[in-house]
């Protein structure tokens, strides 16, 4: 297993540049060269770049109450935040999905990684309320993924010195995290949104780190618990950015 597909997804930022865009804080041209730096070329159906981002616009209710663009992910332990038996929930597997909130619908993104580095949209709709998410504060899920990095430092220093191919696992958990920064974030995103974001990044490249490149197993009970906090970090982080775009952050 890749712990990679567990505790990282360019949907996240996708979802934050998206917001950005609807509620007006970052330019077409701008966000356009953002979403291909995280997917390639994005399409649906015959739709692609300017022409997909204004069906996400006409899809998009902006004035109803709660987050307009909200990221759902899953994994062991976590089912996804839609309808179970659903063609959407079928779908989604591991890559995750966008939710736009429409008017009495909910619009399901769910992206298909193509070979030619491209993003293919699989796009569904749900007349049905969805099922609650943890709705977790930016404080709690902070709280939760500090003390889940608190954890992760010590497992890290652990493994200083264990394996002969890699001089500073340090070294390499930082050039990791700003892996999972790229392209960045648009402007105007909350603070508290931001280091939420730069916490997951970092328990996500330590996490990689121990089991991929050092290929260390024996913390494998411990870190693999931290993947469900990682993931309701970066939902908590998408909902708290979207919900300051739409007051005018």
């Amino acid at each position: 297993m890749i712990s990679r597909h567990e505790v990282y997804s360019p949907l996240q930022n996708t979802a934050v540049w998206l917001a950005a865009w609807l509620y007006g804080a970052e330019p077409t041209d701008t966000v356009v060269d953002a979403l291909r730096e995280l997917g390639g070329r994005h399409s649906w159906a015959e739709t692609t770049g300017v022409e997909l981002l204004r069906e996400v616009r006409a899809a998009t209710e902006l004035n109803s109450a709660g987050p307009a663009v909200r990221l759902i992910l899953s994994g062991p332990g976590q089912p996804p935040a839609l309808p179970p038996g659903s063609d959407a929930a079928a779908a989604m597997g591991d890559s995750g999905a966008i939710v736009l909130r429409g008017q009495s619908v909910s619009h399901i993104l769910v992206p298909d990684y193509t070979p030619d580095s491209g993003t293919s949209w699989r796009w569904f709709e749900e007349t049905e309320r969805l099922p609650e998410p943890e709705w977790l504060s930016p404080g709690e899920a902070d709280a939760r993924l500090s003390t889940a990095a608190t954890s992760a430092a010590t497992i890290i220093a652990a493994t200083d010195g264990t394996n002969a191919n890699v001089a500073d696992p340090r070294l390499m958990v930082g050039t990791l995290a700003d892996f999972y920064d790229t392209p960045g974030l648009p402007m105007g995103v909350s603070p508290r949104a931001a280091k939420l974001f730069a916490r997951a990044d970092n328990v996500a490249a330590i996490v990689e780190t121990v089991t991929d490149r050092l290929n260390d197993h024996s913390f494998d009970p411990q870190l693999l618990g931290l993947w469900r906090h990682i993931r309701s970090a970066r939902m908590a982080g998408v909902a708290d950015a979207v919900i300051n775009y739409a007051r005018g952050g």
